[in-house]
């Protein structure tokens, strides 16, 4: 099924917070950041016709095998959909279709969205068949997020995707180490966050989620890697598949029972 087709049929108020056209959603929604306010206005006067889903559902796919590699139990803990696409921009152009899934700009916001895609686009899901259609991005400068939305009409997402990724980092151990560094990011924030908060459920729901996508990521890209497996393993996917494991174990993280803990005199228990 096409990206629109498969965005199109998303149901605002069942599993998304909203689906309609890109300048409706503009005049009903002041809660955008500068940023994503100038992109956003900029391609719904270019192309009026763009739609917008903000905040689309997902759940997690425990059978999928890079799920169950991670080792990452605390997902599983999470019930109903706890992955959310925040925005997803999506149209026809030229009898093609097309979707750019955008997030909010933060340090290691990229490599959140990279971890999206690998959700969105694993085996089994609804947009598998799209997967080649959607392109991910997380920028600081309006510019960037015009620039990627126009580029998918003449580009295919793969080449657009790769040209994003070597911005943000040169290789793989580049990667791996931001991907690490936002792991512990996540766990600081999470350390101090916890013990200030009433209801604790909703940061931990989406510290489980980062952590969760972060490893995916680093799993992922490293299995989709052709020159590692040549290059360090000798053409032996198997041996790709324990290191791609590794790597996921190295995003340091707050198990799920301490971050309901944190703080309280059950900590010590």
């Amino acid at each position: 099924m096409a990206v629109f087709e498969v965005l199109e049929n998303q149901q605002a108020g069942v599993n998304c917070a909203f689906n309609g056209l890109l300048n409706e959603f503009l005049s009903t929604s002041p809660e955008l950041d500068d940023t994503l306010s100038q992109a956003f206005s900029a391609i719904a006067q270019q192309d009026p016709e763009t739609r917008i889903v903000k905040d689309l559902k997902s759940a997690v796919r425990m059978d999928v095998i890079s799920n169950r590699i991670i080792h990452y139990r605390d997902i599983s803990k999470l019930d109903g959909s706890p992955v959310v696409y925040p925005y997803l921009l999506y149209g026809t152009f030229n009898e093609t279709d097309q979707a750019v899934l955008v997030l909010p700009y933060e340090e290691y916001g990229y490599l959140i969205a990279r971890g999206l895609y690998y959700c969105m686009s694993e085996t089994g899901s609804e947009f598998y068949d799209a997967r080649n259609e959607i392109l991910e991005l997380c920028e600081s400068e309006p510019e960037a997020i015009v620039k990627g939305w126009n580029d998918m009409k003449q580009l295919k997402a793969g080449s657009i995707q790769r040209r994003i990724d070597r911005d943000h980092f040169r290789n793989y151990e580049e990667l791996k180490t931001q991907g690490i560094e936002a792991g512990a990011s996540i766990r600081d924030t999470a350390a101090k966050t916890l013990v200030e908060v009433e209801d604790r459920a909703p940061y931990i729901r989406d510290y489980v989620v980062r952590w969760f996508l972060l490893k995916k990521l680093l799993y992922v890209q490293y299995m989709v890697n052709k020159n590692i497996r040549a290059s360090v393993h000798d053409g032996d996917i198997h041996k790709q598949r324990n290191q791609a494991r590794i790597n996921a174990d190295e995003v340091p993280y707050l198990a799920y029972r301490q971050m309901w803990v944190i703080g309280t005199e059950a900590e010590n228990e």
